[in-house]
């Protein structure tokens, strides 16, 4: 699958771990390295139901339309598709606190 980054912030966490853990922690980073790995494997968007693990859901209201994914704890990934079918956008890492 395709993957961009809403930001180029995202995208040096992504390449970078020690950035990531400066951001995170360390734990959230690794977890969140792996779920970009991933998602990246799965080869068409709606094979990303099927990994289980991920525990992923959709959004309501203001973030109607994106998907979370869950990381480690509270922490989620959120994400949504991109222009082409299988091309997914990663937005934000956040603490969810609706659970």
């Amino acid at each position: 699958m395709e993957i961009e980054f809403n930001t180029r912030h995202l995208e040096r966490c992504y390449d970078d771990f020690r950035e990531a853990s400066r951001e995170w922690g360390p734990t959230v980073a690794r977890r969140f390295i792996n779920r970009v790995d991933r998602i990246r494997s799965i080869d068409s968007f709606r094979n990303l139901y099927d990994d289980r693990p991920m525990r992923i859901h959709a959004l309501h209201g203001q973030q109607a339309g994106k998907l979370a994914i869950t990381l480690i704890g509270r922490y989620r990934l959120i994400v949504g598709r991109g222009n082409s079918p299988d091309q997914l956008i990663i937005y934000e890492v956040t603490i969810h606190y609706d659970d």
